[in-house]
């Protein structure tokens, strides 16, 4: 003979819905965490397709529905390097316009950025930016002096392999050829 199961009590009706909700969450934030790492088309996967390694690469200018990265100003002109540290630190290096505004900005593999910057940060209108990990930090600083500081600016990657953009402020769409030659300037070695 069967049983008959008595009707849920709100109590039990609210503890149900309860671990309904906890659950869903859970699932909805691991899912948010790990999508990064299992997304086919990140920002460093659409900047590999279109830049070698340890080389600056103007990127064409933003269009709808073709641009190297989403939700990029078409007023910038963009340029990217894609460096890999297995072999060595990356320096970016080049001049700068004074009157222009230029950004940059360093992600790791993930996308996650670990600096960002302006033109205002460059010394004498030069910018000198070396990308290492700490290893190939410590060894760099081991051959500096104590009484010379040092003429770049060093930044530990959080990864081996990531990207750097910089972004050119173009004022006017006119001026856009002006603002992707400030870039041009830039070189980016290992």
């Amino acid at each position: 003979m069967r049983q008959k199961r008595a009707p849920l009590t709100t109590q039990g009706r609210l503890a149900w819905l309860a671990g309904v909700l906890i659950i869903a969450g859970i699932v909805h934030l691991c899912s948010i965490l790990i999508m990064p790492q299992i997304a086919p088309n990140t920002p460093y996967a659409r900047i590999a397709a279109r830049t070698p390694v340890n080389r600056f690469v103007l990127l064409p200018p933003v269009a709808p529905g073709e641009s190297a990265l989403p939700f990029e100003d078409p007023a910038m002109a963009l340029g990217a390097c894609r460096f890999d540290l297995t072999r060595g630190p990356v320096r970016l290096r080049g001049q700068l316009a004074a009157d222009a505004l230029v950004l940059l900005s360093f992600h790791g593999r993930t996308a996650q950025t670990f600096y960002a910057m302006t033109d205002r940060s460059a010394l004498r209108g030069a910018i000198d930016v070396v990308v290492a990990t700490r290893d190939q930090l410590d060894e760099i600083e081991s051959h500096d002096t104590e009484d010379e500081l040092p003429q770049e600016l060093r930044l530990e990657a959080p990864s081996l392999q990531g990207f750097m953009l910089v972004r050119a402020l173009a004022e006017r769409p006119s001026l856009m050829g002006e603002a992707r030659e400030r870039l041009s300037s830039l070189s980016c070695e290992g």
